[in-house]
């Protein structure tokens, strides 16, 4: 890898990962940990850390560091208001105060606006205006890309599609709300779909087996919903549908699509819809938090 680096971090529920990223995307010296680390009480001192030992390991100190985070998140990018996944990270500033003690450039970004940013770079869609990302995993996540930028919002927290209202749904979601679509739409709800329905089956199998049956079919007929709704509103140039439930094996994409389409305004958006279906690795998001950091440099 040649030329200036900066690190990508991409932080979940789970895994907190680290890499350094050139500006083509290329990610070099990958390190995946618990984020449990982050669960100190200071999540300031303790990213600090993960990131001082990640450079002195590497031996590389790069130009600047790019944070995504499971999190709704001011428009300024300056603070997290909540990460329901995550504790200790809910109403915290984060670029200033880690910026001053790592004397880098620190950005903050919501972890869908990464892989997006990713998806456009290796899908080739570079140039398109309008983008819309999908990214079915644990929860329901959305980026919106507009007018050839990442759209925030009056507050910062646009794209939070997994938590619009559902009517005739009244289940309580993680964020306080009842009958969010996320609810319905998401790996959380797969799985206890799967419990009730298919008790003992693997996770992984689900579609494999039993992927034509009512209860599987429901679920795609309701992750359509959200995805055709902001479609007929945006008419988007391209679509991206991803994350850990669209790469189960057999996902039903034909079937998605067919629902989609069947929802979607005629004639427009729905004649010419293109929509792509990404493979993503544990790089994905430390890749695209790297493009975002070069970005944002050549635009201070």
């Amino acid at each position: 890898m040649n030329g200036p680096q900066v690190l990508g971090i991409d932080i979940g529920g789970t895994n907190l990962r680290l890499g350094l990223v050139d500006r083509q995307g290329q990610v070099e010296g990958l390190q995946v940990q618990p984020s449990a680390v982050l669960a100190t009480g200071d999540p300031i001192g303790a990213l600090q850390s993960s990131i001082a030992d990640y450079v002195a390991r590497q031996g590389t100190m790069p130009e600047a560091v790019a944070i995504g985070l499971p999190s709704s998140i001011s428009r300024d990018r300056q603070r997290v208001y909540s990460t329901p996944n995550l504790p200790g990270f809910d109403d915290l500033e984060i670029p200033g105060p880690l910026s001053a003690r790592l004397g880098l450039p620190v950005f903050l970004e919501r972890d869908v606006n990464f892989l997006l940013q990713w998806d456009i770079h290796q899908c080739g869609l570079q140039g398109l205006e309008n983008i819309l990302g999908f990214y079915v995993g644990t929860g329901f996540g959305n980026a919106i890309y507009l007018n050839g930028r990442f759209y925030l919002g009056k507050n910062g927290v646009a794209g939070e599609l997994g938590h619009i209202p559902l009517y005739g749904v009244e289940e309580a979601c993680p964020c306080g709300n009842t009958g969010c679509a996320e609810v319905r739409c998401s790996g959380r709800a797969l799985q206890k779909l799967a419990a009730r329905h298919y008790p003992g089956e693997e996770m992984g199998q689900l579609f494999l087996r039993h992927g034509q049956e009512a209860p599987l079919r429901q679920f795609i007929q309701e992750l359509a919903l959200p995805v055709a709704t902001e479609v007929t509103l945006l008419d988007p140039d391209a679509v991206i549908l991803a994350g850990g439930v669209v790469a189960m094996p057999d996902f039903p994409k034909e079937m998605f699509l067919d629902e989609v389409l069947h929802r979607v305004r005629k004639p427009y958006p729905a004649q010419g819809l293109r929509v792509l279906f990404p493979e993503h690795s544990k790089r994905s998001g430390v890749a695209g938090a790297g493009l975002y950091a070069f970005e944002r440099l050549q635009n201070r």
